[in-house]
């Protein structure tokens, strides 16, 4: 079991507190020597591919965007993101290495500081030091003034690899939850694609339904075109985001793609004043029940089924009002096939579908009978897997905070691990 220090000192320092009394408080310039990285740009690597990482902004894949044929670092560094919304967070690097000019770097001065032990405690503090004016900064002159709780350097290496078992342990771990939240939500659309196609009846007589994604269907199924199944097939459009009376205090839902979020919509994030609803008469309302889907950007394919009353942007497609089909279940299909609906856009690198690429789209149709059977099914096998996720998303979240907690608690001398 951990024990505290023997005594304390104030640190004088709010997000550092007390340390142990023999500790020294000492600032990032006094124990390293500062850096920065240069301009790399996506041709510069595409044109130089080789197997020295380059690091930059982003902290997916360790910060690495992509391998050079050459390296300007060689050695042990630790690096941090100057600009953008990861500014402050750091990071260990060994070896042959680029970095780009969004990216500071610190090179130990001898025997002053461990390396390892600079991200631990920084990750910590930076965020404290970031300027927020425009974009976010933490540029070397800031860097340079932190100050930062210094044991002597034989403890700095206790405490990094004491850190190092104890975080790859809990690190392992969320993986491993990572992974079955993978798992449940391949299972969640497996389930809802094995259903609304084939039906809960494995032994009934299946035909061709003529759509090569979509394979057999129960043979008293028919397919259905979505645009002659829905009375009211729309869109809508954007107010001009300059005209502040548009906006302001406005009361009626206006749903943009950001919103749809493959489940039940219960409220938009933004909202509209009666005079721009008025004033565009692109702009319709759509009823409770209504489908939305993304056909634009990031979010295509993205959908729901919304229980408010409200409009639209240009970017979502409204299905509402079949004689054919149970909304519910038609959300569910859309659901499950987003990986093809996707497959129909057009563009470059983010790809938009057509409202007359979702009219054209053929639905396999039940009766309603059976589609309420289908619907009342997935609603309780769904709201099982979702329970589950929620929980392992609980799990991981609780893991992430004891993980911040303990590196803060030995960071600060305020657990003692040299015996560890």
């Amino acid at each position: 079991m951990n024990r505290p220090y023997s005594s304390y000192k104030d640190s004088g320092i709010e997000w550092i507190g007390q340390i142990p009394k023999d500790w020294d408080i000492a600032s990032i310039r006094a124990l390293c020597y500062l850096g920065r990285g240069r301009v790399i740009s996506n041709k510069e690597i595409a044109n130089s591919l080789g197997e020295y990482p380059v690091y930059s902004s982003q902290t997916t894949e360790n910060g690495m965007m992509g391998r050079l044929n050459t390296y300007d670092f060689n050695g042990e560094y630790v690096t941090w993101t100057t600009d953008g919304a990861n500014a402050g967070t750091v990071f260990h690097r060994q070896g042959k290495f680029n970095c780009t000019n969004v990216c500071g770097t610190l090179k130990a001065k001898a025997d002053k500081v461990f390396p390892k032990y600079l991200p631990y405690v920084l990750n910590l503090g930076t965020k404290c030091y970031v300027r927020y004016d425009i974009n976010p900064k933490l540029m070397n002159n800031e860097m340079a003034g932190i100050r930062i709780p210094l044991p002597r350097i034989d403890e700095q290496k206790n405490i990094s690899r004491y850190l190092d078992r104890k975080t790859t342990q809990i690190d392992d771990l969320i993986a491993k939850q990572e992974k079955m939240i993978e798992l449940l939500q391949e299972e969640y659309l497996a389930v809802i694609n094995q259903v609304v196609t084939r039906g809960l009846d494995q032994n009934v007589s299946m035909k061709d339904s003529g759509v090569l994604w979509i394979g057999q269907i129960p043979l008293i199924w028919e397919m259905r075109k979505v645009g002659r199944s829905f009375r009211y097939i729309g869109s809508g459009t954007t107010p001009d985001s300059s005209e502040q009376e548009y906006y302001e205090n406005g009361s009626i839902p206006w749903v943009i793609t950001g919103d749809l979020n493959d489940d039940i919509l219960r409220d938009s994030t933004k909202k509209i004043t009666e005079l721009a609803f008025n004033n565009f008469s692109a702009l319709k309302m759509f009823p409770i029940g209504a489908i939305l889907i993304a056909m634009y950007g990031a979010t295509i394919g993205k959908t729901a089924i919304v229980d408010f009353e409200g409009c639209c942007n240009q970017a979502c497609c409204v299905l509402a009002d079949s004689a054919y089909f149970y909304n519910k279940f038609v959300f569910y299909w859309f659901v499950a096939n987003k990986p093809n609906i996707i497959s129909l856009g057009y563009g470059g690198g983010q790809p938009n579908i057509s409202q007359d690429a979702i009219k054209s789209l053929k639905l396999p149709c039940p009766m309603f009978e059976e589609q309420e059977r289908i619907i009342n099914f997935l609603d309780r096998k769904t709201a099982q897997i979702n329970a589950q996720i929620g929980r392992e998303q609980k799990s991981i979240k609780l893991l992430k905070e004891f993980r911040t907690s303990l590196i803060s608690e030995v960071v600060t001398g305020k657990i003692d691990v040299r015996n560890n």
